[in-house]
């Protein structure tokens, strides 16, 4: 039977390649995330609608991530990534050629889908060139890629957008997700080394697949607390661009720079302190300095306020996530470790994904300020839902 083993160095070719696909597909992700609702509010779309076209990007990845998994085990890692690398460059040559908004609805379903996909299959793949010894620093690295792209791609994509217009945006984005694509096929040489499977071989099929087989019920809780970090996120991305324009706000698009540059160096910094501290307290704290952001950007039109505001929310986001995360890991046994990280991005997801139309209603109905001031309220009730089931279940004696 034919085997391949790992590489003993960790900066191999294919390992550097797939964290070039990684950071392509996810700049050109990031270069528009912010744009979405205002695209579509340039194609017609009232509030609320923009927020629904924003956030069915991230609803779609959800779905599709189970299926992902699934899918990622019996077909060829390498032929999922070329094929779901090439639904994202279509999705991206939609974005250019969408006459109207139903369109560019149906191209976001086909981008979060895409998305999906690519984000399963890629780190399945990439964990095959990672040395065993050093797996960690691996996914360290591979990982940076998608914190660069969140740190320049917003500020690229709205100067582009500003100096020559969405459709040259959209054509740099699709050439960009090209020549991924290409990169992947001539390139990327999926027999030199991996996981000791032949490509294309097929896993066995599990027997019996039930719901615990996709969630870890133990970690709902901490996953749907995670997800309203996300739901913060989707606002910001969706509305920040829009409330800046209506307030006059300059230079709006570095709070997603200055917001990246403080993550990356909370993820760096913040794991001693997390597995010192007690859950509950940091959880807390998290979701307090995220509703301290949203009251600062709800109420300000000052660009200092903004940037505050985004130091604050890169501070609550990091540190929140990460905990909740090393929670879920914690809560249950080795082997499923799998489907907690999965429950996690779950939850993750559905924040992300509900966070713009949620926000879409409440800014039809109300106005921006009223959307923010909604979610910090929201927040501060849900500290004190948490903390009581906390102490109820007694790990955290008051």
């Amino acid at each position: 039977m034919y085997t391949k083993t790992k590489p003993e160095k960790l900066l191999n070719k294919n390992f550097v390649l797939l964290m070039l696909i990684s950071l392509i597909t996810s700049l050109g992700y990031s270069m528009i995330s912010t744009l979405v609702s205002s695209y579509a509010v340039e194609l017609g779309a009232k509030l609320a609608m923009a927020g629904t076209v924003a956030g069915i990007f991230s609803i779609s990845a959800l779905f599709s991530r189970p299926i992902s998994g699934y899918i990622t085990d019996i077909l060829n890692k390498k032929s999922l990534c070329v094929l779901s690398t090439i639904m994202i460059c279509l999705a991206m040559l939609g974005y250019l050629m969408a006459p109207n908004l139903g369109f560019f609805f149906f191209v976001r379903i086909l981008h979060g889908i895409a998305f999906g996909i690519s984000g399963t299959a890629n780190l399945a793949l990439v964990s095959e060139y990672i040395p065993d010894d050093n797996m960690g620093q691996g996914l360290g690295y591979y990982g940076l890629g998608q914190i660069m792209a969140q740190i320049v791609g917003p500020s690229i994509g709205i100067y582009i957008k500003n100096a020559m217009g969405y459709k040259v945006l959209f054509s740099i984005i699709t050439l960009l997700t090209f020549i991924a694509v290409l990169i992947l096929i001539f390139f990327f040489n999926y027999e030199t080394a991996g996981s000791g499977r032949q490509p294309g071989n097929p896993v066995k099929k599990q027997k019996n697949i039930t719901f615990d087989s996709f969630i870890a019920k133990e970690c709902i809780v901490y996953a749907l607390v995670a997800g309203l970090f996300s739901l913060g996120n989707g606002i910001m991305n969706s509305f920040l661009v829009l409330v800046g324009e209506e307030r006059s706000i300059p230079n709006i698009g570095l709070f997603f720079s200055v917001n990246a540059v403080v993550l990356f160096f909370i993820r760096l910094t913040i794991g001693k302190v997390i597995d010192k501290a007690s859950l509950l307290v940091v959880v807390d704290i998290s979701l307090f300095l995220t509703a301290l952001s949203m009251l600062f950007v709800g109420k300000t039109s000052s660009f200092y306020v903004v940037m505050f505001a985004a130091v604050l929310k890169a501070i609550g986001h990091g540190a929140g996530q990460i905990s909740l995360q090393s929670a879920c890991i914690k809560k249950v046994s080795p082997d499923k470790v799998g489907i907690a990280s999965s429950t996690f991005y779950i939850g993750a997801d559905i924040g992300q994904g509900l966070g713009p139309v949620i926000g879409g209603k409440i800014s039809d109905m109300f106005g921006y300020s009223a959307m923010f001031y909604c979610i910090a309220l929201f927040l501060v009730f849900v500290i004190l839902a948490f903390s009581i089931s906390e102490v109820k279940a007694g790990k955290n004696p008051a």
